[in-house]
């Protein structure tokens, strides 16, 4: 493996042996990235990992992996993995005991005492030997395996054509995410984005840690990691089987949408040809899409989520899923699916919304069958049907639909940090509130008032945050009338017997309960906090900072939203803090 100060690569590719400790010395040290533009979820089921892993050990021999050299100078080389994320993954979390395997005939777990970055996570009590253990000698010529590895300097046209080369034979990708991967136009950018938001795995950055992967992914019967795939929209509605949502079927359904939206066309003549003319800038199609997305990116995502969200919402409040309300039978979900969609985007972009959730889920639940029959009996979708049906749903529920305002950018801002993955807390804090509106039995004097602690909470993740890196995309935000865990709510629920809408993780309480107990208005709640920040020990600058809130209004919620924009090297009470993850880190200067 080439060495810090080590760099003979240029632009040039490079075939080189790493052993697999080296592999593992990269990741412990957070050396191995990954570039969701082209690794975008772990899909390796417990036993394909075992397999691999038992390759290994029998020394078979296994295909290349791609890497690519990220060098800000020469001592911070750190890769990042273009082909090869399911393998390093299974070979890490072997390593890290998170499954045993067999050998001759005995099972057990690696002998974290056989390389020295284990044995250092188990001083460091990162790590405990799991039994029973495998033969120590076995793990140490485990480690000593050398992994055909090849690696080139970051010039994306390259890396775009190796990976494409790599994954065009064989079934090593869907055919759309053979699609997707290394696209880089508007297009592609957007159905990655919006995708990931509704999955729940939305990062703020492409490039995230090889450690964060397992976080961000659909978990795996017998791996208990990343995200729960039965609540993830697809399936907890009934639209998508598990197999299809792991191909990526998902994305390709938001593909069309996105597709048909753009080049105002039906949704039943978006063919595979089409679909790969829209992923390059270069075709007719493409150039339409991007030139539309060039003014009105923005505008269009936030339409897109706002229906996905929308819908969730319903199965919140009534219980019923999509399935329930729109299939007569499990012909042509997709289709069905996508038409009902389409409905809900043209009545969005004239501002409007579902008015009562109940009545609607009901109305379409009961209608369904009248609806749909004819299109189910239809062999393939065309252009005539695909607009009786469009124009039958949209009868159905336009009663239901209600006007609203616009969103604006913000609001837009806010709904995708509250649907980005859990791991997202660098960057966001969510508060349920300022006052006691449920506190210990030593501060009921104070209920009703404004929670100091909070403030100063407030005025200290404000600090940290300064600290970390941001740019005016990705800026620090505090966000006020959002309950991010269930025992807050629920004694925030309890209280005020009042229940919230759910994106993702957090539940969208707003601020309106406690104004109205406690207060005579929001302006008066805030002139109490503005008043308290300006006795936070910070700097005038951050508290003019935090005096600058802004006030929205998500599903009829007031949030308030203190959105951190001054230079980093804030302290508090003379004290320098860091934010890593949702928790705080003092750091010298």
């Amino acid at each position: 493996m080439p060495r810090k100060g080590e760099n003979a690569m240029g632009k040039k590719l490079a075939v080189d042996d790493w052993t697999i400790n080296d592999i593992l010395e990269l990741y412990v040290a957070n050396g191995l990235f990954v570039d969701q533009k082209y690794q975008r979820k772990l899909v390796w089921s417990l036993g394909d990992k075992e397999l691999f892993i038992d390759s290994l050990i029998k020394k078979f021999p296994i295909p290349n992996i791609m890497m690519v050299e990220y060098s800000e100078n020469d001592d911070d080389i750190t890769y990042g993995i273009i082909d090869g994320l399911q393998r390093i993954n299974a070979i890490i979390s072997f390593m890290l005991e998170e499954f045993p395997i067999t050998v001759d005939g005995k099972r057990g777990y690696f002998d974290i005492t056989a390389t020295p970055s284990t044995f250092d996570l188990k001083q460091e009590g990162k790590l405990k030997q799991k039994k029973p253990v495998l033969d120590k000698q076995i793990c140490i010529d485990f480690r000593g395996y050398k992994l055909p590895i090849i690696s080139t300097s970051h010039d994306t046209k390259t890396i775009d054509e190796i990976f494409k080369r790599l994954n065009s034979t064989g079934t090593k990708l869907s055919k759309h995410d053979l699609r997707q991967a290394g696209a880089l136009n508007k297009f592609s950018q957007l159905v990655r984005e919006i995708s990931s938001i509704v999955r729940g795995s939305k990062t703020l950055f492409d490039i995230v840690t090889l450690e964060t992967m397992p976080k961000i992914s659909l978990s795996n019967s017998g791996l208990d990691y990343g995200i729960n795939i039965e609540k993830v929209f697809w399936r907890k509605h009934g639209i998508l089987t598990e197999d299809l949502l792991r191909k990526s079927r998902d994305e390709e359904i938001i593909a069309i949408l996105l597709g048909a939206f753009l080049l105002d066309r039906p949704i039943a003549v978006i063919s595979i040809s089409v679909l790969d003319n829209l992923y390059d800038a270069n075709t007719e199609d493409g150039k339409i899409a991007d030139d539309k997305l060039v003014k009105c990116y923005d505008n269009i995502k936030t339409l897109f989520i706002q229906i996905f969200n929308e819908l969730d919402l319903i199965y919140d409040e009534t219980d019923i899923s999509i399935s329930e309300m729109l299939f007569a039978s499990d012909r042509k979900k997709t289709d069905i699916f996508m038409l009902f969609f389409k409905v809900m985007l043209q009545e969005h972009f004239e501002c409007k919304a579902i008015g009562d959730y109940q009545d609607f889920a009901d109305t379409l639940k009961n209608s369904n069958g009248s609806i749909l029959n004819k299109f189910e009996e239809k062999t393939s979708s065309d252009y005539l049907t695909e607009n009786n049906t469009v124009r039958l749903i949209s009868d159905i529920i336009g009663s239901h639909l209600v006007e609203v305002e616009s969103y604006n950018p913000l609001v837009n801002e806010v709904v995708s940090r509250l649907n980005l993955a859990s791991i997202e807390t660098k960057y966001t804090e969510y508060k349920i509130g300022f006052t006691y509106f449920h506190s210990p039995s030593k501060y009921r004097y104070n209920e009703g008032r404004l929670n100091f602690k909070n403030v100063s909470q407030i005025a200290k993740v404000a600090s940290a945050m300064t600290n970390i890196k941001r740019d005016s995309k990705n800026p620090g935000m505090i966000i006020v009338g959002v309950a991010d865990n269930e025992s807050g709510y629920k004694q925030w629920s309890e209280h005020f017997g009042m229940h919230a809408y759910r994106y993702n993780t957090h539940r969208v309480v707003g601020v309106d309960a406690e104004v109205k107990s406690h207060y005579n208005s929001v302006d008066c709640m805030m002139n109490a906090f503005k008043d308290r920040i300006d006795m936070e020990p910070i700097s005038k600058e951050l508290k003019d900072d935090l005096k600058n809130y802004e006030i929205i209004s998500i599903q009829k919620r007031t949030l308030i939203v203190f959105t951190i924009t001054v230079e980093s090297g804030q302290l508090y009470n003379g004290k320098k803090y860091i934010r890593e993850g949702s928790d705080l880190r003092e750091i010298s200067e």
